[in-house]
């Protein structure tokens, strides 16, 4: 059966109409698995969609997060080295157990954790991109058998003009991928045509052995022109998890 991944930011989710927005949104894209970034607790899939979440990150008012993982099938957070970042999660799809990685990579202005010494330029990204990549293989070598999954947002264009993100960083990161045995799913080209005005910047990365589409991509606005969020979004269908 086909499996569908999806992955938004939504801006902390901020506005109660807005919210209303969104949640249709997803509700309207009848993804399986979704990877939300700059996630709220008011905007919860429930009771269609389990979750597991990063740790509280102050946004200005309680409840925001960096990371949620929802899914439609039983699923188990797994441990990470960095919960505030990231989460990862098994999920038990009637397919088979997926590995499912929540992230949001560094942005080029993100000063990083260290107040007294912030970060300047893309050097976060350039820190933080080579630890998770060794924490994606580490993962997966845990799980043999289980394929993994990486979705969130990774604040880069792959392919197309360049958008957003550093040439140093995108080779880091497709290098890496293809080392894992991994693909993007949602570089720019397999975007359908016209449905975004700018390159993506989050991705869904699944095994290369899988079969692929872009089926859905809209922008960060709602049908009256009303901001919802500063990223497009995206759904990947899988047309199956059959091993190489």
């Amino acid at each position: 059966m086909p499996l569908r991944l999806a992955t938004w930011n939504v801006e902390y989710a901020a506005g109660a109409a807005k919210n209303a927005a969104r949640l249709a949104r997803i509700l309207s894209e009848n993804a399986d698995i979704w990877v939300l970034t700059e996630t709220h607790d008011e905007l919860s899939l429930l009771p269609t969609h389990g979750s597991v979440a990063t740790a509280q990150r102050p946004t200005g008012r309680r409840g925001g997060r960096w990371t949620a993982i929802w899914s439609r099938w039983p699923l188990v957070g797994v441990a990470v080295d960095d919960p505030v970042r990231t989460v990862a999660a098994i999920v038990a799809t009637p397919a088979g157990s997926v590995l499912v990685y929540g992230t949001v990579l560094p942005w080029g202005a993100d000063p990083g954790p260290d107040t007294a010494n912030p970060a300047k330029g893309w050097s976060e990204m350039d820190r933080v991109l080579p630890v998770q990549l060794a924490e994606w293989r580490r993962l997966r070598d845990a799980h043999p058998g289980v394929p993994l999954v990486v979705a969130g947002d990774l604040n880069m264009n792959l392919g197309g003009s360049h958008y957003y993100g550093t040439k140093r960083c995108r080779d880091t990161l497709l290098t890496g991928v293809q080392a894992l045995g991994l693909a993007c799913a949602t570089t720019t080209d397999r975007v359908p045509p016209g449905a975004l005005r700018f390159p993506p910047i989050d991705h869904v990365l699944v095994p290369s052995w899988w079969s692929t589409r872009v089926v859905s991509a809209w922008e960060g606005t709602n049908a009256e022109g009303s901001r919802l969020s500063d990223h497009s979004g995206l759904v990947v269908e899988v047309a199956d998890l059959a091993s190489p």
